[in-house]
């Protein structure tokens, strides 16, 4: 996957030529934790300005392209085109002047899709970037990402588990993950992956949630679907519930303050 990845990157060079400052990857793939059932390629382009309408039309037939083939992943590509004014430094939430993913083809195949837009994940994708991301092309990562404030990357990833008390029944594994990464964060203010958050917890949580966070640690790991059974639904709530309390009253200074912390 990652030999694919910069074989796309030299075809997205093709299109931008000289206006391009690099593409990085991020992600599952750069995280150790990429599994071909449930992943995606995360790519984000850094271009010197905003793209042109012909630029856009190249995007959508290279990416629409890729989808046609059997080498993409379960989740396919997820890319954002961001310009280098906007990343050094980093404004929040952060504007982007294009995205594709599996979700948003319908709309860009009917030419409907909105650009640009900002998007607070952004925040997020950078930090790991910074600490654990590849340059396929371009210039070094330290010359073109400016550092994340820690209240940033809290926002960022605390709008992944606002809502957590109802989402975590739908999708338990995801929500179980992400809410041990975001609490993990809280305490060590360390950018972890899904899977190492899942380690964490099941290192420094109380012993009750153990068997839900192991579970979802197999399940993400191999790929399968998680089938909830009635005992567990109960101990789904309790943990949501917990660890949203615990995340609150831990993050209330990266929330709220604008400190000189930055990864």
């Amino acid at each position: 996957m990652e030999e694919y990845a910069t074989s796309l990157a030299k075809r997205i060079s093709g299109i931008f030529r000289s206006k391009l400052t690099g593409v990085y990857l991020h992600g599952s793939l750069v995280m150790d934790c990429f599994h071909p059932e449930i992943s995606d390629i995360d790519l984000l382009i850094v271009v010197e300005d905003g793209i042109s309408k012909d630029e856009r039309k190249a995007l959508d037939d290279l990416f629409l392209g890729e989808y046609r083939g059997d080498h993409l992943p379960a989740k396919g590509l997820e890319v954002s085109v961001i310009t280098k004014s906007n990343v050094y430094p980093l404004l929040y939430p952060t504007p982007f002047d294009y995205h594709f993913s599996g979700m948003h083809i319908a709309a860009i195949r009917r030419g409907d899709a909105t650009f640009p837009a900002t998007d607070p994940d952004i925040a997020a994708h950078i930090a790991v970037i910074r600490t654990r991301g590849r340059a396929l092309i371009g210039e070094p990562i330290e010359a073109v990402f400016a550092p994340v404030p820690y209240n940033y990357y809290m926002k960022s990833i605390y709008n992944d588990i606002h809502d957590a008390e109802a989402d975590i029944l739908k999708q338990p594994t995801y929500m179980i993950l992400n809410l041990c990464r975001v609490y993990q964060f809280c305490i060590k203010q360390s950018v972890a992956s899904k899977k190492e958050g899942g380690e964490w917890g099941l290192q420094s949580l109380p012993v009750r949630f153990h068997p839900i966070i192991q579970k979802a640690l197999k399940v993400y790991e191999t790929g399968e679907m998680w089938q909830t059974a009635v005992e567990e639904e109960a101990s789904l709530t309790d943990f949501a519930v917990y660890m949203t309390s615990s995340i609150r009253e831990k993050s209330i200074n990266f929330l709220d303050h604008d400190d000189n912390l930055k990864i």
